[in-house]
C-alpha cells in the first residue's frame, strides 16, 4: 500500500451524488483499476495524479492511497462550484485511468527496450537459431496428427497379421 498525505478519519457521511460540490468540504471517493499499480511505482503515479487533477479540473487531494488495484482520494475543492460531485468523481477516474495507462505504455516501452538490449547481446546469428527452433517446434506442433496417423499405419499392418 502506497499513500500519499493525511487521511481524515471520522468524516464520512453518506452523499448524494447529484448534490452540489461545496469549497473545502472534504470527500472520499474510491473504486479499482483494472490492473495492479505496482508500488515501485506508485508514489510517482500518485504524484502525477495530484497534480494533473489540481491542474486540470481545480481538485485538490488531502489523502490518496493505491493498494494493488484500489484506490481512495479525499478530495475538496477550494472554490464554491455548482458542479455535482458525480462529475468530479468521473473527472477523478478518468485521470486515473489516463495516468494508470500512461505507466502501462511507460512499462512496455522499457520491456520493449530490455528486450531489444537483450537481442543485441545475443546476436543475429543465435536469434536466428531461437527463431528457426521455434518455427521447428510450431512446424511439428500443426503436423503432430499426421504424424499419429502415419505411425499408426504400421500398427494397424501389424495388428492384422497377428489375428
Amino acid at each position: 500500500m502506497v499513500s500519499l498525505g493525511y487521511r481524515y478519519y471520522g468524516i464520512a457521511r453518506k452523499v448524494s451524488e447529484d448534490e452540489a460540490v461545496k469549497p473545502n468540504v472534504i470527500y472520499e471517493s474510491w473504486g479499482e483499476f483494472n490492473q495492479d499499480i505496482p508500488e515501485e511505482v506508485a508514489l510517482s503515479y500518485l504524484k502525477e495524479w495530484r497534480d494533473k487533477l489540481a491542474v486540470e479540473h481545480g481538485v485538490f487531494t488531502q489523502y490518496m492511497e493505491v493498494n494493488g488495484k484500489t484506490f481512495i482520494v479525499q478530495w475538496y475543492v477550494k472554490h464554491a462550484s455548482p458542479i455535482a460531485i458525480s462529475t468530479i468523481i468521473l473527472a477523478i477516474v478518468i485521470v486515473a485511468g489516463i495516468v494508470a495507462a500512461t505507466f502501462l505504455i511507460h512499462e512496455l516501452t522499457a520491456t520493449v527496450k530490455e528486450t531489444k538490449e537483450l537481442a543485441s547481446v545475443i546476436g543475429p546469428e543465435n536469434i536466428s537459431m531461437i527463431v528457426s527452433i521455434f518455427g521447428l517446434f510450431f512446424f511439428f506442433m500443426l503436423l503432430s496428427p499426421f504424424i499419429s496417423m502415419v505411425s499408426e499405419i504400421p500398427r494397424m499392418m501389424t495388428r492384422a497379421v497377428e489375428r
